[in-house]
Formats: structure tokens, sequence, C-alpha cells
């Protein structure tokens, strides 16, 4: 059953991934683009902006090396909630499944190893 699964978790995690890097690279672009009015972006804005980005490239980088990729998503993840203030944290949470996907991923393939070299 595992073996059936495994495959819908990776490309779950994968296309989440993609979209979730997807909108935060449009978000970027507009912000670049077309700045909001008001006073410019200070340290904590730059330093959000840096870990979403080392967030996606985390969920890149799980396409090859699902555990690394993972805990590279969520230690930003973890340090932006708390440099940043948030009201909800739902959009964290949101941004957080691929990695978790890829975490899913990763224990499915890992377990599949060690049962084939049990059985060998």
């Amino acid at each position: 059953m595992p073996a059936l699964i495994a495959p819908v978790i990776r490309w779950a995690a994968r296309i989440s991934g993609l979209l979730v890097a997807l909108a935060f690279g449009l978000l970027f672009l507009g912000e670049s683009f077309q700045p909001h009015p008001g006073p410019p972006a200070g340290p904590k804005e730059w330093t959000g902006l840096l870990l979403l980005a080392a967030c996606c490239v985390g969920m890149i980088l799980a396409w090859r090396h699902e555990l690394a990729g993972a805990l590279v998503s969520l230690i930003a993840l973890n340090a932006l909630a708390f440099i940043v203030p948030f009201w909800q944290y739902t959009v964290l949470f949101v941004i957080s499944i691929p990695a978790f996907l890829y975490l899913a991923d990763w224990l499915l393939e890992h377990n599949m190893e060690q049962q084939t070299h049990r059985h060998a």
C-alpha cells in the first residue's frame, strides 16, 4: 500500500511546492514593480522576504533531497513566525503543507528501504 501512496504524496508535494514558490515569485515581482505606498521596508520585512525565499529554495531542493529540503523550508518558516508578527498563522500553515508532504514522502521511502533490506 505505501508503494502506491508514495508517488501521490511525492507529486502532491512537488506541485504544491511549485505553487507556493510561484505565488511568492509573483508577490515579489509585484512588490518590485509596483511598491505599495507607505514607509519603506524595514529590516523585519527584508528578513521575512529572505526567509520566504529560503523556504521556496528548500521546496525546490526537496525535489532531489526530500528531508533536507523539507527541513530548510520548515526552519525558515519557523524563523519567520518568530521574527515577523502575523495576525493569523493560517498563511504559514498553508505554506508549510508542501514541506510536510515532503517529510511524509521521505518517511515512506525510508520505511520501504528498511523493509526491503530486512527481507533481503
